[in-house]
């Protein structure tokens, strides 16, 4: 059955804490990847439960919802349903949490994911020239060659640039400026200065002169480090220069000043620093790969799911792309992946065989295909193999078996071309024997689906179907407690009652969040609706959570939109986990203020576990004071 992508939606939304839990929502190849105000808002279990849904996994400062082949559909929707716009609901970049390595992480994978389609066309289209001149005759010095491999080249050639756009969204910056500094590490005048005649010596390495100052020379173009490094030289910069400037000279000073800090920086310090840093792990690679290529090759390869799992395999792609610029080859990813793609793949497939159960049956064939044919392993990986835990043994065992015989028999990719798949055995034509990658590769694909199917054929079993009903159906039985009597919910505020589904929001119009109704208040006051304790409270004071005695969540939502004003015109008088009686007050917000910022002061009051009741009934209409009965909860 094809997914409804609007209502699981409208579920992983409700899930994740509502829309206004959500300060960032992008997607990769297979993921929902947010970033939530407060994770702790976040239901798991009811995210983990919703069709289409394979797992959830919290890495980086990221709640990662991963769905499968059909997350580009998917976003589209649920960027409807969330009003988000590519990267969250304002310019700045929200709030990181996690350790410093996973916040680390988080922002390499968050900076280099949005240049995926571009870097895997351009990849591709090198693969196709590949093709032409290998198969086909191409003259690798005509003009046909030349204009299609700049085509194929520019994203790679000016990559510093594209890197800086998505360093600016990450960072909350100005795009323009930061591409700048990448568009003058790349700018030709430059490259040609950095390797022409005339040059003279510091520590050791060429250099050229600023100011009389050494200028090292190196060369940019394809570069990722020396970027990622200025990272947050250039956020500092631009705060800087938007602090300094006088309002009436910002327009030109601002940029000015960033300018006048990040080039000299680039080319002074970072840049160099990023280069040799580069060439320093191409080297620990190399000797790695020269001293023992079997293990290199085949540890990585058994460890490559769980990479995959923390989500940080987007993280390696500095890495590749480091390798590519400065060897020409790269197995680290090209290689490990290939191997690990193809094993999760072929466990499945052993699993579908196997079982007889027509769902499972249905499901590990077409999580098979799409991880063998499409590589992409996250469906297989968390429908099937991870799900029965003994497939994943066999795709582990033979990802490391297919990796040591590529490592001993010198398989390298020599160019991106979509994510490692059966079909990525064109993308190992290079080096002195063009062919050589391809015909052991292709023997190492077959060992590999051999084994990761044979051995999940072998170790796999249909669970028994009473443990595969309770898992599927115990919980929600279990999480459905009756109330022992009607609860009466007040009014939060005085105003006027407005139907659900007239609010001009689609998301709280729809029901997504909940069940109940809207009030347009005509006075500042939020007072508790009934006795309870607070569940949530928000950084911007517009919103607050109630659970009463009887366990019905209740959400009071002050405006439309309204934390983009980031707490200003609010003023929450409560803190979560406080106990709090009917009538208390709980926010006291300007209502004159925030409607000249331009927001509606619709107010929705709703019933967030609404499924968990008989019914949910309004008791009121028209205009009603706070403390009014308002909905009666059976």
């Amino acid at each position: 059955m094809a997914m409804d992508y609007v209502e699981t939606s409208k579920k992983i939304i409700e899930g994740v804490g509502g829309a206004d839990n959500i300060a960032s929502a992008t997607h990769c190849m297979t993921r929902l990847r947010l970033v939530l105000n407060d994770e702790s808002k976040a239901n798991d279990a009811k995210v983990n439960k919703i069709k289409g849904v394979k797992s959830v996994i919290k890495q980086g400062g990221q709640y990662q919802v991963v769905i499968g082949n059909e997350v580009s559909n998917l976003f589209k929707e649920f960027e409807k349903l969330g009003k988000f716009s590519g990267e969250g609901k304002s310019s700045a970049a929200p709030k990181v949490k996690g350790n410093p390595v996973q916040r680390l992480f988080g922002f390499v994978a968050g900076c280099m994911t949005p240049m995926l389609p571009a870097m895997l066309g351009a990849g591709m289209l090198k693969v196709v020239l590949t093709l032409l001149t290998t198969f086909c005759g191409m003259d690798a010095t005509g003009s046909t060659y030349t204009l299609i491999y700049a085509f194929a080249d520019a994203f790679f050639m000016f990559l510093p640039i594209f890197l800086g756009m998505t360093i600016a969204k990450k960072m909350g910056g100005n795009p323009m400026l930061f591409m700048l500094v990448g568009a003058a590490l790349c700018y030709p005048n430059l490259g040609a200065l950095m390797s022409g005649e005339n040059l003279g010596k510091f520590l050791g390495m060429d250099c050229t002169y600023l100011f009389g100052l050494p200028v090292i020379c190196a060369t940019y173009t394809s570069s990722v480090l020396p970027m990622l490094l200025m990272a947050p030289v250039m956020k500092w910069a631009e705060d800087f220069g938007d602090r300094v400037s006088p309002n009436v000279l910002k327009a030109f000073l601002k940029p000015l000043i960033f300018i006048i800090i990040c080039i000299p920086c680039a080319l002074y310090v970072l840049g160099p620093i990023g280069n040799v840093a580069g060439n320093l792990l191409s080297n620990v690679f190399t000797v790695m790969y020269d001293t023992a290529p079997w293990l290199t090759v085949g540890v990585l390869s058994a460890a490559m799911p769980f990479i995959v799992m923390t989500g940080m395999h987007y993280a390696l792609i500095p890495l590749f792309m480091n390798n590519i610029a400065t060897l020409g080859y790269d197995v680290i990813v090209l290689v490990t992946m290939f191997c690990s793609n193809l094993a999760q793949g072929g466990a499945s497939l052993g699993v579908a065989v196997k079982s007889k159960e027509a769902e499972t049956k249905s499901e590990g064939i077409a999580c098979g295909i799409s991880a063998i044919v499409a590589g992409v392993t996250e469906p297989a990986m968390y429908g099937i193999n991870l799900r029965f835990m003994k497939p994943m043994i066999g795709a582990v065992i033979a990802a490391g078996i297919g990796g040591l015989f590529t490592g001993i028999t010198g398989v390298k990719g020599y160019t991106m071309g979509g994510s490692p798949s059966i079909l990525s055995l064109i993308t190992f034509i290079g080096g002195e024997k063009p062919m050589h990658g391809v015909i052991f590769g292709a023997i190492a694909a077959a060992i590999i689906l051999a084994l990761s199917f044979g051995i999940s054929f072998v170790l796999f079993k249909d669970p028994p179907k009473d443990e595969a009903e309770e898992g599927a159906d115990g919980a929600d039985a279990a999480d459905k407690k009756p109330l022992a009597k009607e609860v009466m919910v007040s009014a939060p505020l005085t105003g006027q009652l407005v139907d659900l589904g007239a609010v001009p929001d689609e998301v709280f119009a729809s029901g997504a969040l909940g069940e109940g109704i809207a009030i347009m208040p005509s006075i500042g006051k939020v007072v508790a609706p009934c006795d309870g304790t607070i569940s949530a409270t928000m950084d911007t004071n517009h919103a607050v959570g109630i659970t009463t005695p009887e366990g019905a969540e209740l959400l009071i939502h002050v405006g439309l939109d309204t934390v983009a004003l980031g707490g200003k015109h609010f003023s929450c008088k409560v803190s979560q986990g406080q106990a709090v009686k009917k009538g208390d007050l709980l926010i006291k917000f300007d209502m004159n203020a925030i409607k000249e910022e331009g927001y509606q002061l619709y107010t929705p009051i709703l019933v967030t576990n609404s499924d968990d009741f008989v019914s949910i009934k309004v008791v009121n209409a028209g205009a009603v004071n706070a403390g009014d009965e308002l909905l009666s909860i059976q």
